[in-house]
């Protein structure tokens, strides 16, 4: 997975926890909207996404 596909997916999944009432997870949005690839693939491991 490209960065761009993950940054998609990383994304995806903070809206849909943010909505079902985690809204803690809106804070990471602006965190990965500007991070780049190595800090995506970081967040990504902390989401256990691979």
């Amino acid at each position: 997975m490209d960065a761009e596909e993950l940054r998609e997916k990383l994304l995806t999944d903070v809206c849909a926890g943010a909505f079902s009432g985690l809204g803690a997870m809106v804070l990471d949005e602006d965190r990965i909207r500007k991070a780049g690839e190595a800090e995506l693939r970081e967040i990504a491991a902390q989401y256990g996404i691979r």
